[in-house]
């Protein structure tokens, strides 16, 4: 789990300094819908955001929020009739077909690709090691997203003309398997992960297609969407509920257009709503379901990134499964927390700079709140105090403490851990290390908070407070990288003095 946080968290964060005031009748709220409403907050601080979609599946309740504005000026907020791109996770229901058809013995893991594909296909291996279906599932088959001809060079361009999507939407089976048969491979398969777009999940579809001798339509519509009851998801939008569809936006609030993806869209193209999206997770959570068992089974790991993949998702065995996605105009994360029932779905309609970061940051926020649910996160208020009564917000901190300790989560130190950091991305160092030394305080054992506290005191140029600093951290780590690396520099920076 940790490794997870840690990717998610290390997202720059963006938020600005402006705060909203938190009323004690906010005490009063469902710590998931509290949760929500927070999250919102946060990440609307950033002007560039219109909307804030969220739903969060817990021990099979539900709760859905939308915030913002689907466009600027118009006071029009999303609601669950809402329809959006799931892009990329649509993955997560080509590997659930694909673990489905390994458990029913139709395919292997192992199995080469091209016992599934008409023609020889020779110049799908590499030094005498073919692509096989296990590195469809983990993108390390080598074949990257530029296989596709010309006719697709304009896809994921937010400036495609009308002629040039048109020649998208008819990009067919025989154009693919032209160009499928005309690429040469440059790496080894099963060696590097390289995220193959749409590109890898159509092979896959093509294959799922022909071991069931059904097309790729009806397999989702048979194994996952009838199952789930998900009457509102699916590859095309039907001209009456083209009404539905969210704008998307990217930078200088540009409008983008929805993608209409080729073939069968395995790999990226299914519209849904925020609550089929729910009806998704808890089918996925609803018991001990072999398809999702074997879904979830580590099948590469990527060291350069510290990426572990099942099938198409990002796993940490029980704990975590993710997936993310995005167009030209929206970004959404699907995390699902098997071990404490938990999941959600997060999606903006703005695909921009800072698109990237502020949902990763939303994403770990909610990870946060439901491991320790049912309390709430202080983190919301107390940034708010820092914010808002810069002078006496400790006064404050330990006061709700003092008053709320059952009610809001203290045992926790990445809160005031990321408080600090986030004063430190906003150049406010003065502020941080009074945040670091509080989580000294009340952390006075921990080897993570000394080094926060020392990497505060070196950037305000107090060498000696940091040095010590460090020193104390490796007592309490001794293989703290980070912490013996500082000490060096420091002492050269004192010698140099």
């Amino acid at each position: 789990m940790n490794k997870f946080l840690l990717i998610l968290t290390s997202a720059i964060l963006l938020f600005s300094c402006k705060t909203n005031s938190n009323s004690d009748t906010e005490k009063t709220l469902n710590s998931i819908v509290y949760s929500m409403d927070e999250i919102a907050k946060l990440i609307l601080e950033n002007p560039e955001i219109n909307s804030v979609s969220i739903g969060v599946y817990k021990d099979d309740k539900t709760y859905t929020n939308y915030y913002g504005e689907v466009d600027k000026g118009k006071d029009n907020k999303a609601n669950d009739n809402s329809i959006f791109e799931i892009a990329s996770v649509t993955k997560t229901f080509t590997a659930y077909i694909t673990a489905q058809a390994v458990l029913d013995g139709k395919l292997s893991l192992d199995d080469d690709i091209r016992k599934y594909l008409e023609g020889s296909y020779d110049n799908l291996e590499l030094d005498r090691r073919p692509i096989i279906i296990k590195d469809i599932l983990t993108h390390t088959t080598g074949i990257k997203r530029e296989l596709y001809s010309k006719t697709l060079s304009k896809m994921f361009s937010i400036d495609a003309t009308e002629r040039e999507r048109k020649a998208i939407s008819e990009y067919d089976k025989t154009d693919f398997i032209e160009d499928l048969n005309n690429y040469n491979l440059e790496i080894i398969p099963g060696k590097e992960f390289d995220y193959s777009g749409f590109v890898a999940p159509e092979i896959l579809a093509m294959i799922l297609e022909k071991t069931y001798q059904k097309s790729y339509a009806e397999l989702l519509e048979e194994f996952i969407l009838e199952k789930a009851k998900m009457s509102n998801t699916s590859m095309h939008i039907s001209d009456d509920d083209k009404k539905y569809v969210l704008n998307g936006y990217t930078n200088n609030n540009q409008i983008v257009k929805p993608l209409q993806m080729p073939l069968t869209g395995a790999g990226g193209g299914l519209k849904s709503t925020v609550p089929d999206m729910l009806k998704y997770i808890g089918f996925l959570l609803k018991g001990n379901n072999p398809v999702v068992k074997e879904m979830r089974k580590p099948l590469f790991y990527d060291e350069k990134e510290g990426d572990e993949y099942g099938y198409f998702w990002m796993v940490d065995g029980d704990d975590l499964m993710m997936h993310n996605g995005g167009t030209g105009g929206s970004v959404n994360w699907l995390i699902l927390l098997p071990k404490i029932n938990s999941g959600f779905t997060v999606s903006f309609n703005y695909n921009g700079n800072n698109a990237n970061d502020l949902i990763n940051n939303a994403a770990s926020l909610l990870i946060t709140d439901l491991i320790n649910y049912p309390t709430k996160n202080a983190y919301y208020l107390i940034r708010n105090y820092i914010h808002k009564t810069p002078d006496n917000w400790i006064e404050k901190y330990q006061r709700l403490k003092r008053e709320h300790s059952k009610e809001y989560n203290f045992d926790d130190g990445s809160m005031l851990n990321d408080l600090g950091y986030e004063l430190l991305r906003l150049n406010k160092t003065k502020e941080a290390i009074q945040v670091f030394q509080l989580l000294v305080s009340e952390f006075p054992n921990s080897a993570n908070a000394y080094d926060s506290l020392g990497e505060g005191y070196f950037l305000n140029k107090q060498y000696n407070l940091s040095l010590a600093n460090y020193k104390k951290s490796l007592e309490f780590n001794p293989e703290n990288k980070n912490g013996i690396e500082m000490i060096q520099k420091i002492e050269e920076i004192k010698n140099n003095e």
